[in-house]
């Protein structure tokens, strides 16, 4: 039971901390984020996290395409098209209404000139009043092709780390 409290509190303020905060991203990798298309990817992924801080299912959709597929930490099994993928995301903003993302150690490897996949880490933290916050830690993938409206997410897969929460 002490455990328990202090693993709450200790969350409780690693959340209080972390919403203060700025969204980042990682510039670890400088040496291989140059050029226009890795600044237009950095660019979507600021107003992605942007969208999901405010809780803006209609900004966060417009990084998807309609038919693009997502795997989550919150169902088992794949989310297919955008009426899946909104639904999930309005579920989740209705349930949390605060919540912090942070990417870290993002890399971006293009394939043809049309195809990106970026991989890295994200921390997610979620609170509400009356719920005892959550911290969850996830390794991530999300592949994008170019469209004539620029870089869409056709897959995100999203995967807690092993061992973590």
């Amino acid at each position: 039971m002490y455990w328990k409290k202090v693993t709450t509190i200790i969350l409780g303020l690693v959340f209080a901390t972390s919403c203060n905060a700025v969204a980042q991203t990682s510039n670890e990798s400088s040496a291989i984020r140059q050029g226009p298309e890795i600044q237009a990817i950095d660019k979507l992924r600021d107003g992605f996290l942007d969208a999901y801080e405010k809780g803006s299912v209609d900004a966060l959709m417009r990084n998807y395409d309609k038919d693009a597929t997502f795997s989550g930490t919150l169902q088992p099994f794949w989310l297919k098209g955008e009426r899946e993928i909104r639904d999930l995301w309005t579920r989740y903003f209705a349930a949390w209404s605060k919540r912090r993302l942070v990417f870290r150690e993002t890399e971006v490897r293009f394939y043809g000139g049309g195809v990106s996949v970026e991989t890295g880490y994200m921390e997610m933290y979620m609170a509400n009043e009356g719920k005892p916050p959550v911290a969850t830690f996830i390794r991530y993938s999300i592949t994008r092709y170019k469209s004539k409206e620029g870089w869409k997410i056709a897959n995100m897969n999203v995967a807690r780390l092993p061992g973590g929460s």
